[in-house]
């Protein structure tokens, strides 16, 4: 079974001071210790890396590419990709859902994946389930 994974799950698990760091540890050891694959897209490593990056340090942006490397399949933003994610961007015409939120919804539904590890409840837009 597949799960995508949200920049939110991957800053919480590098920020140890942030609220959801513990319940982010025991979502993805769970999910490894089941057998499940990490999924993620070009865009989530992107934002994950830039806001690693600036708020804690090259240290901690270090792990983070590690984590990635070890754990995590990276479905990369092509440019149809790229194209669906801001045609649903504009479908849902409003605030608050980014353009990255997008391209995992629209990565969900291309690769028959049901379940995200997120701490964004906006993702039930798209009928994901929220496993964060």
């Amino acid at each position: 079974m597949r799960v995508l994974v949200d920049t939110s799950a991957y800053y919480a698990l590098a920020d140890r001071a942030d609220i959801k760091h513990e319940a982010a540890k025991r979502a993805v050891r769970q999910l490894l210790d089941e057998g499940w694959e990490l999924w993620t897209t070009s865009y989530v490593v992107l934002e994950a890396a830039a806001l690693v990056q600036s708020r804690l340090g090259m240290r901690h942006l270090r792990l983070l590419r590690e984590a990635l490397t070890e754990s995590t399949a990276v479905v990369w933003v092509d440019s149809a990709l790229h194209e669906a994610a801001w045609d649903e961007l504009e479908r849902l015409g409003r605030r608050g859902v980014s353009l990255v939120d997008c391209s995992l919804a629209v990565a969900a539904q291309r690769h028959g994946i049901a379940d995200i590890l997120a701490f964004d409840p906006d993702f039930e837009l798209w009928g994901l389930r929220l496993l964060g």
